[in-house]
């Protein structure tokens, strides 16, 4: 009986401490999400930055929060490079679970506070810190961490509390730094402790050396003072064995001289070393084998910073934790299969869920090498709300890789396949809406700083992505310019409603469709169309021309599905007309995608 009690009461204590627990986390949930108070604070030094306009809100995991990715429901990931932010890094630094923060191209000040794994996220593994006003030690030890950069600040002392056994990116260039390299940093390059005047040892020169030059400048000073004491008090020596004042000028003389010249000496050679570091220092970093996850900004394309490993994965902004085996042991989930490859939805062992599409060896051969990764490097760069953003690409030993942003909603095309209530429930205010950020993602494409302009290639619903708040994204962009055959390439999906479906209800007011006299070709435009002739090449006109074929198909779609409504009459028959103008046999009578964005805004 008496056993009996005791369980009874350890049950109850039990129950007590799990609803104890339970009572703590509801109090953290009510009264706001865990990492709330680090960002918020962060953001309180920028209270009226740009970038940081959509934090707002209880949940910064919402996915409405601009370069804030989580796991789990906690922060992972803050991605702010050039956001023009200022004021200390340490708050983001407070995130419990952060594994990757890049801050670079900023104006943050102020000292790194010490990091390791009791004052700092244990999982932290990219830190990117690099071209800010950051000063102060690196005082960092964490275990995770593998890649650091930090060039192009202000930091001061040795790097003797730098100890990460893990770390494969690092660059400290650019900043104050002194003392000697420990040997677990000397596997770097000398370019990652470029321009630190004070920093010696492997791989820069020894720090004997450099001791032993500055103490033959102090030995020849002490020398010279010397010889200068041992003159009689009066300075002018007596004719019996003293020196005399013209032997002391001379003796003097000397000395400055053989100083000046030392002087001298030293600045040349100073000169010359750093000048065939510089010069010498493309040549290291290429032959460097250790793999890194950054690289510097190519100023010549004018690109964003990108990474590229030596398995050959480059990976983009948002992509840092990208890894070629985590791609290739994920489980992965056929998403489509087409004629420019497969597309597979693959989930990390991290959790991150990512779109990776492996294209055809038949369409995508592996000449063109070089036109192809320059390509990418350019797509790269694009990030807009109504463009899928490309994280990461391979191409080597016969593979084309492309890893992309996962949007849980599908496709526009399989929405408007979707049997039952699912076309009707895409009513007409989220068709107007997806066709409209259709066009602000193609606008933003055709007139992306580039030459040759940018090119979509392949529009078409299936390569319209909808995100998690149904918001349109262009996916794809001038992949198909690559293909082998790029009439064959974008013909297999063939538009369901040709232009000339509202001809009768837009005769009045638009001219004739341009299957009235040239004929239908699906979304492809008539200039790539069969017969074309191989040289025909995509152009913006011919992206104009899909857009308006997709256009009529949406808004047929939505008649067939729904009807009309009221006043709407005259906002389909508006965007009837728009189709119209886009469909145009000639390219040169289409009209831009600014101009079509423009004729749009009536409308919404």
């Amino acid at each position: 009986m008496s056993r009996l009690r005791h369980c009874s009461l350890f049950l109850l204590l039990a129950v007590f401490i799990h609803l104890s627990i339970r009572s703590v986390h509801g109090e953290l949930a009510n009264g706001g999400h865990q990492d709330l108070p680090a960002l918020l604070a962060f953001k309180a030094y920028n209270p009226n930055a740009t970038a940081l306009a959509t934090w707002a809100g209880p949940n910064p995991c919402s996915g409405a929060w601009f370069g804030i990715r989580c796991y789990r429901g906690r922060v992972v990931g803050v991605f702010l490079d050039g956001a023009s932010l200022a004021g200390a890094v340490a708050p983001l630094l407070r995130l419990g679970q952060i594994r990757a923060l890049a801050v670079r191209n900023n104006s943050l000040s102020g000292a790194l506070p010490p990091l390791d794994n009791a004052t700092a996220s244990p999982w932290l593994r990219h830190l990117l810190v690099s071209r800010n006003h950051l000063t102060g030690s690196l005082n960092v030890s964490l275990g995770a961490l593998v890649t650091l950069r930090a060039e192009h600040n202000g930091f001061r002392g040795g790097l003797e509390a730098l100890r990460a056994p893990m770390l494969r990116s690092f660059n400290v260039s650019g900043n104050r730094l002194a003392g000697e390299i420990s040997d677990d940093l000397s596997r770097f390059p000398s370019s990652a402790f470029a321009d630190n005047l004070a920093l010696c040892g492997t791989p820069l020169p020894r720090c004997a050396l450099a001791y032993n030059a500055l103490g033959s400048v102090s030995s020849s000073s002490n020398a010279t003072t010397s010889i200068a004491a041992q003159s009689p008090s009066g300075g002018v020596s007596s004719s019996n064995g003293g020196f005399s004042k013209r032997s002391l000028i001379a003796l003097m003389a000397t000395g400055i001289g053989n100083a000046v010249l030392i002087t001298v000496s030293l600045a040349v050679s100073v000169a010359m070393f750093v000048y065939m570091r510089r010069k010498l220092r493309s040549a290291k970093d290429a032959s460097d084998a250790a793999p890194c996850l950054e690289e510097e900004e190519d100023k010549r394309n004018g690109g964003d910073g990108k990474c590229q490993k030596s398995s050959g994965l480059v990976c983009f902004e948002g992509g840092e934790e990208l890894r070629l085996e985590s791609l290739l042991k994920a489980s992965a989930e056929v998403l489509g299969k087409g004629v420019s490859g497969s597309t597979y939805k693959a989930v990390l062992e991290d959790g991150i869920v990512v779109v990776v599409k492996r294209l055809s060896a038949l369409q995508f051969p592996a000449g063109r090498r070089k036109a192809f990764d320059r390509h990418m490097r350019l797509v790269g760069r694009l990030r807009h709300r109504h463009v899928v953003s490309l994280r990461g690409y391979c191409n080597s030993n016969g593979e084309r890789l492309l890893v992309y942003d996962f949007l849980p909603n599908g496709s526009l095309h399989s929405l408007l396949q979707a049997h039952g209530g699912g076309a009707r429930s895409l009513d007409w205010a989220a068709r107007k809406s997806i066709l409209f950020g259709v066009a602000q993602g193609l606008n933003y494409i055709h007139t992306f700083p580039a030459r040759p302009a940018l090119v979509h290639a392949n529009v078409k619903p299936s390569n319209i992505l909808l995100d998690e708040h149904g918001g349109a994204c262009v996916s794809e962009c001038g992949l198909m310019r690559y293909a082998t055959n790029i009439q064959h390439s974008i013909l297999p999906q063939a538009a369901r409603f040709p232009p000339d479906l509202f001809l009768g209800r837009a005769a009045a007011t638009a001219s004739p469709a341009p299957a009235s006299r040239g004929g239908w070709h699906g979304y492809a435009a008539p200039e790539l169309a069969p017969g074309a002739g191989a040289g025909a090449r995509a152009t913006q006109e011919s992206d104009v021309y899909s857009f308006g074929m997709v256009l009529l198909e949406v808004v047929a779609d939505r008649k067939a599905a729904d009807g009309e409504e009221g006043g709407e009459g005259e906002e389909t028959m508006g965007m009837v007309r728009i189709g119209m103008l886009c469909t145009a046999e000639a390219p040169e009578e289409r009209p831009a995608m600014a101009q079509v964005l423009a004729m749009m805004s009536e409308f919404m």
